[in-house]
């Protein structure tokens, strides 16, 4: 339970794999990583026990015991953690600000390591004033989540980068990069000199990476080297989806088909531009669902929001959902996010038969149109 400590209250509790790490797209592009991996796995840690929207709780407890559980690992060692944990004090982060300001500061002012009432050793992370925005920050910064499980059993710092890099770019289904900004700006290896031929880049850095995320994380891809002439330009990612690996079927998959309304746009099954408002829902729900699931709750939630405003619903019913995970787990993400959005819509339809009983009119809301869309049954929870 969370005790207070003066404005600042602190967070306590388990430590748990399923935990969501929610970062604001300052931290995921920041200029350079200055983080060891171990460092990085504390930060997420850290990212994954807080709450974005409640700034007044920026200190995290938790025992060396629950540490050494979520990562894995038998025992770990005092002085690592102790290094890794003034890693995160010591090092400066820049981020790159319009008209080609920068801002320099250091993300945690406090780390604490001693024995509790219980005898055990404890670790206290506190983040600093200046960095609060960037993790406290919802309404102001467009968020990005994973699921903490996915990067605590990386062993290389080059797979946790390559995973953020392909899950920020899942919308795109395929899509190339030039192999100097993957190497130097990605996979942090500017200077480097032994990785300037693709061969040693390839078999040192990017091919185990590959191999690892596909192994221990949700992402799975291939990619292609792209030449020009007889050097390697480019690397070319495409992204698999689950059901295309092993027959596996979608969530979609399992759920009843959802009938098309009168008006409705169909979705182009190719590349969509990032423009496409698909394609921004899909991105503003962190690539969470298919994009036939996006398509089925836009096409229900446009009967009630206007377009200009469907985008921020969507990132404000999804940043809803978030919350509702981490008090306790919910087995059928989808079909929980598109009950939220039924549940408003059921809210809105009362609210609007209430006014028009006053007024004296009927009500405008079409409910046999609602009840067609719903594509839930009574177990939407499960």
């Amino acid at each position: 339970m969370a005790r207070l400590n003066g404005k600042n209250e602190e967070i306590t509790g388990n430590l748990d794999p399923k935990y969501l790490v929610q970062k604001s797209d300052p931290l995921i592009l920041m200029r350079s990583v200055p983080f060891t991996l171990g460092e990085l796995k504390i930060l997420d840690t850290y990212i994954s026990r807080i709450n974005a929207a409640d700034d007044t709780r920026r200190t995290v407890i938790f025992t060396k015991e629950e540490y050494e559980e979520l990562m894995g690992i038998t025992c770990a060692n005092y002085r690592a953690l102790q290094k890794h944990t003034k890693g995160l004090l010591g090092k400066v982060v820049e981020l790159q600000m319009p008209n080609k300001d920068y801002l320099q500061f250091v993300l945690f002012t406090k780390s604490y390591y001693h024995k509790d009432e219980y005898g055990r050793p404890i670790i206290e992370i506190t983040c600093t004033e200046e960095a609060k925005d960037l993790f406290f920050c919802i309404g102001k910064y467009h968020y990005f989540s994973y699921a903490l499980e996915n990067i605590i059993k990386l062993t290389h710092k080059a797979s946790y980068l390559l995973y953020i890099y392909i899950r920020l770019n899942l919308y795109r289904n395929q899509w190339d990069i030039d192999l100097n900004d993957l190497r130097d700006t990605v996979l942090d290896c500017k200077g480097k000199t032994t990785y300037f031929e693709f061969k040693e880049f390839k078999k040192s850095v990017l091919d185990p990476a590959v191999e690892e995320i596909n192994q221990k994380t949700d992402c799975h891809f291939t990619y292609e080297a792209i030449k020009i002439g007889r050097k390697v330009a480019k690397i070319k990612f495409i992204y698999q989806k689950q059901n295309q690996i092993e027959g596996q079927t979608s969530l979609f998959d399992e759920l009843p088909p959802v009938p098309q309304l009168p008006d409705q746009s169909k979705v182009d099954n190719k590349v969509m531009d990032r423009k496409d408002i698909i394609s921004q829902l899909f991105q503003v729900c962190n690539c969470d669902f298919t994009r036939e699931e996006i398509q089925s709750a836009y096409s229900f939630a446009k009967t009630f929001v206007h377009d200009k405003a469907i985008k921020v619903y969507f990132e404000q019913t999804y940043l809803r959902l978030l919350e509702v995970e981490k008090k306790r787990k919910i087995r059928n993400r989808f079909r929980y996010f598109y009950q939220m959005i039924c549940n408003d819509a059921e809210k809105q339809r009362n609210e609007q038969q209430d006014r028009e009983q006053t007024k004296g009119y009927p009500a405008a809301y079409d409910i046999a149109e609602y009840e067609s869309t719903s594509i839930l049954d009574e177990d939407w929870d499960n």
